[in-house]
């Protein structure tokens, strides 16, 4: 990818970070969630070379759920929804912590290349896909702190098939939190660069029909 990154870059990287903590919510909550969007964000673990960052997302259509969230989660203060804010705060710190533990990173990557060897040569279902990804979860991610603390209705939370999903969801976050440090972003930038970076996700939503 261009080391030279934009406002519109970085948008779409948060972008994929509100859109992890969204899809959590909604699994958590309601037990669905925007399967699209879940793909789209379960793909971009799988981005490894992408000619920009757009592409890890598959396009701007890949992040069009986060890039709404995360306009009205910064722009709109009586609609703003806490555990989203919370969620993505978790992520981004987790983010940062993989920046610096190069060991773990490299776990996880191999793990993550080997699962989509199986997956290439075997055709994994949706079930075991989100199975396997979500074992990947709990093995590098959910060991490290601070730990995401789920909140939802335990109907959802107790049922496998939603448990892998919202841990997928919660992987993809920790990848698009990773990036926004692998391209410049910093925890400052949220505040000082806020407009900004508003502005650029407003762009891109109005340029995705």
């Amino acid at each position: 990818m261009s080391r030279i990154y934009t406002d519109r870059d970085h948008a779409l990287i948060l972008a994929g970070v509100f859109q992890a903590a969204r899809l959590t919510f909604e699994l958590a909550r309601y037990g669905r969630t925007e399967e699209d969007a879940l793909e789209a964000s379960i793909d971009s673990l799988f981005q490894t070379r992408p000619e920009n960052v757009a592409a890890v997302f598959g396009g701007v259509s890949g992040v069009r759920l986060g890039l709404k969230h995360f306009i009205t989660q910064l722009e709109s203060p009586a609609d703003r929804n806490p555990e989203l804010t919370q969620y993505s705060i978790r992520l981004l710190q987790l983010g940062r912590k993989l920046i610096s533990q190069g060991k773990k990173l490299n776990a996880l990557g191999q793990d993550l290349e080997d699962f989509k060897s199986r997956a290439d040569a075997f055709g994994f279902e949706n079930t075991m896909r989100y199975t396997q990804l979500a074992k990947i979860y709990q093995d590098h991610i959910s060991t490290m702190s601070p730990r995401i603390m789920v909140q939802g209705e335990p109907e959802h939370l107790n049922t496998p098939d939603v448990a892998a999903r919202i841990r997928c969801a919660l992987l993809a976050g920790v990848r698009a939190a990773h990036l926004w440090y692998q391209c410049g972003g910093k925890r400052w930038h949220l505040l000082t660069r806020q407009k900004r970076l508003l502005a650029a996700a407003h762009e891109l939503l109005e340029e995705e029909p």
